[in-house]
């Protein structure tokens, strides 16, 4: 088994804008953002290519993109040329979006889950027939591509990893089984990884595939030197919040097993946890550089 891999995400590009050859310089694997148009930040992938010329090294993307939010010649054409930039670093992270405030209030109709999830599926299949460099048409439920149409710029590897956002093993996860290289977990336990991974083993040999070709990857939050309790109380925390914004209740069954907590013995502990249940990487959440630069020394470092 490969060793893990440790990555941020953010929620804010603001604070780490001057701080990206910083980041850059860090043990840390990936530099991944949340991608909602209720946020009030700059557009990712616009930020993403920014960062590609701004940094060497970490790879860059979304945890994750909303797919009813983009035509996928569009989203194809953003995560491509991010890909070009940065020499080949971009990752697509996708899912079929949730937050109640990201869709009406700015003009999305908000289909129900199985709709969005059919958009998501149909939205790869374009995708990936576009980094192909080639179109031949296509008819669908939600997009019509009439004649054939060259495009570019393609991957630079052939392909942009595609990491498919989910938390339970439903719909989303045999539409991952069909087209994803991963599946981005948000806040689960190790406990609660190792539930899904036996669904996504047999729906990934069921498609076709060898149940390695998906990788499972885990977001986290993280509290520095918090106790047990301090933890569980944040992950209760953020799971109100996102039930507030319209998460169900049976993907946010968070407590205290999806919060990196205590110092970085005990995070390094906690993270050996992950890897057992078979998560290849953990994205750690970082508000600041002081974030960055704390669990880069504390844990990346010593990870590595």
């Amino acid at each position: 088994m490969s060793p893990l891999k440790l990555s941020v995400i953010i929620t804010s590009q603001d604070w780490a804008t001057p701080h990206l050859e910083e980041i850059d310089a860090t043990a840390l694997h990936g530099l991944y953002v949340a991608d909602h148009p209720s946020f009030p930040v700059t557009e990712s992938w616009t930020w993403l290519a920014y960062a590609a010329a701004r940094t060497r090294r970490i790879r860059l993307g979304t945890h994750v993109t909303g797919a009813p939010f983009y035509h996928p010649t569009r989203l194809a054409k953003q995560v491509a040329s991010v890909d070009a930039l940065s020499n080949g670093r971009a990752v697509l992270g996708i899912g079929t979006a949730y937050e109640v405030q990201d869709f009406m209030p700015y003009g999305f109709p908000m289909a129900g889950f199985r709709d969005r999830v059919e958009y998501l599926e149909e939205s790869l299949v374009i995708i990936k027939q576009l980094f192909t460099g080639r179109i031949d048409g296509f008819r669908g439920r939600f997009h019509t591509y009439e004649g054939e149409a060259d495009f570019a710029p393609v991957p630079v590897n052939g392909s942009v990893p595609i990491w498919i956002g989910l938390n339970k093993a439903g719909l989303a996860l045999q539409v991952a089984a069909r087209h994803a290289d991963a599946i981005n977990t948000w806040q689960l336990s190790p406990d609660q990884v190792r539930e899904i991974a036996g669904p996504l083993a047999e729906a990934v040999e069921k498609a076709g595939r060898t149940a390695g070709d998906v990788a499972i990857t885990c977001d986290v939050v993280m509290a520095r030197g918090a106790d047990t309790k301090g933890a569980e109380d944040l992950a209760h925390r953020i799971r109100d919040m996102a039930r507030g914004w319209g998460r169900k209740d049976s993907v946010t069954d968070w407590g205290v097993g999806g919060v990196l907590h205590g110092d970085g013995d005990a995070m390094l502990e906690q993270l050996q946890r992950f890897a057992d249940a078979g998560c290849s990487e953990v994205t750690v959440s970082a508000s600041s550089i002081e974030d960055v630069r704390w669990v880069d020394e504390n844990v990346a470092r010593r990870l590595a």
